[in-house]
């Protein structure tokens, strides 16, 4: 039996803060390596595409093996905190390497983009992962679980909009004309500012002593064996875990379709490439502002009909955009904002849902897998944007997109077919997959308190 205590608001904001400097990282590689991909580096779009898909294959096989290191892991700081100090200087000089500009054949650049992003995708778990983990550690109530994921998302998206407005401007005022070194620089100062935030979350985080055995220790090849039955019998016992990776790869291949053709939308569509680095922004801003609301929605009612509300918002979001034959970009701006703050709804639930389905493991396995659960959920949602842009690539091609050059109305037409159809059939699709989730604030408390019969 375990008794839920409080957390600190000072030990939620300390570890909420930490994904201000992942997504510097995340939404750059999410929204402006694609285009600087196909429109300063040179390379095939489908290919570009191809690149994205592999290394989403990696990041996810190596989020998994991550995890179960991470859980294996002793150390006077813990199993997951000494990840946040030693791996993420690693994390910095790996964004600086994916913004080389080598002058080598469309073979040899897209060997160069898939390594680079290999080594900064891997780079990126070896710090993330750990650090989400930490969410099932330092609190176990379910309801202030929904404050923490809303937090981060608040710092993740201020993050976010930080680094998509900061990067241009310090790629404009470094000089284009020397893009060789430009994009290089504009990452490493961008990178170097990431760190004080993962300091900040391990001074103000830590493992509760009750919990640091929780998982096995030891490494090796009969540990790796043990690790893959886990991971196996995991995902036929837990069912509400297996729930939210269905939600989760159907949302991340859905609503990513309408992120990464962003900068497309605003330069071809609206005309307004200089209005890049101001809408772009604008979208996270309007995360941001919404991620707590949806943390406070969550806690008042509960995380399954929260996620079906947001549904029913997105439905009516993406009809407007689509039907909108408006290229005013104030009008743009409302559709925008309307999408953005229904889709921050599935980040924050996705964050406030996991955590719970570590305990439900313990209880239905005996033992809890952190990191193996927040590597497998990475491994889903990596999946899912792999898949987003191989399928992105080859829509774009498909649709007749050529960089840097005016579109054709057929292929501005596409691009919005892009960004609204495809999200409206994730919304469905998940929106199915939520309705049968069990695991409510109740029982999840009865579980950690062990008090929970299944049999009533």
């Amino acid at each position: 039996m375990s008794e839920i205590r409080p957390l600190a608001r000072r030990n939620m904001l300390g570890w909420a803060v930490g994904d201000f400097g992942f997504n510097i990282f995340w939404q750059t590689l999410n929204l402006l390596l694609l285009p600087f991909y196909t429109d300063v580096l040179g390379l095939n779009a489908a290919l570009a595409g191809t690149v994205f898909l592999i290394a989403s294959l990696w990041d996810g096989f190596a989020d998994t093996v991550i995890g179960a290191i991470a859980d294996r892991t002793r150390s006077r700081w813990g199993s997951y905190r000494p990840y946040l100090i030693f791996a993420s200087p690693v994390l910095v000089v790996s964004f600086m390497l994916a913004f080389l500009t080598p002058e080598w054949e469309q073979g040899g650049l897209f060997l160069y983009a898939l390594l680079s992003q290999i080594f900064l995708r891997t780079a990126y778990s070896l710090v993330s992962i750990p650090y989400s983990s930490l969410s099932a550690r330092i609190s176990q109530d379910s309801g202030e679980r929904s404050s923490m994921a809303g937090w981060r998302m608040f710092f993740a998206f201020s993050g976010g909009a930080f680094v998509t407005f900061v990067m241009p401007q310090l790629v404009q005022s470094l000089g284009e004309e020397t893009q060789s070194t430009t994009y290089v620089l504009a990452a490493g100062l961008t990178g170097l500012i990431s760190l004080p935030f993962f300091w900040i979350v391990f001074a103000n985080t830590s493992e509760p002593e009750r919990l640091r055995e929780a998982n096995p220790s030891g490494f090796g090849v009969a540990a790796s064996v043990e690790d893959f039955r886990a991971t196996v019998h995991m995902a036929m016992a837990n069912g509400p875990l297996v729930r939210i990776f269905g939600c989760i790869i159907v949302s991340s291949l859905a609503f990513t379709m309408t992120n990464k053709c962003l900068v497309y939308y605003v330069t071809y569509y609206l005309e307004r490439p200089d209005l890049v680095p101001r809408i772009v922004p604008f979208a996270l801003v309007i995360n941001l502002l919404f991620a707590p609301f949806w943390a406070w929605v969550a806690r008042r009612i509960d995380k399954r009909t929260t996620w079906l509300v947001a549904n029913v918002l997105s439905v009516v979001a993406y009809t407007l955009f689509f039907f909108s034959t408006s290229r005013d970009p104030v009008v743009a701006s409302f559709f925008i904002a309307l999408i953005s703050a229904g889709n921050i709804a599935y980040q924050v639930l996705f964050w406030a849902m996991l955590p719970d389905t570590v305990e439900y493991n313990a209880w239905k396995t005996g033992q809890r897998h952190d990191g193996k659960v927040f590597g497998i959920a990475s491994f889903a949602k990596q999946l899912a944007l792999g898949i987003n842009g191989a399928l992105l690539g080859g829509l774009l091609i498909w649709i007749g997109y050529t960089p840097n050059v005016v579109q054709s109305e057929e292929t501005l037409w596409g691009l919005k077919a892009i960004m609204a159809l495809i999200p409206l059939t994730g919304v469905l699709l998940s929106g199915w997959l939520i309705w049968g989730y069990p695991l409510t604030r109740d029982i999840h408390r009865a579980i950690v308190e062990g008090t929970y019969d299944a049999t009533r």
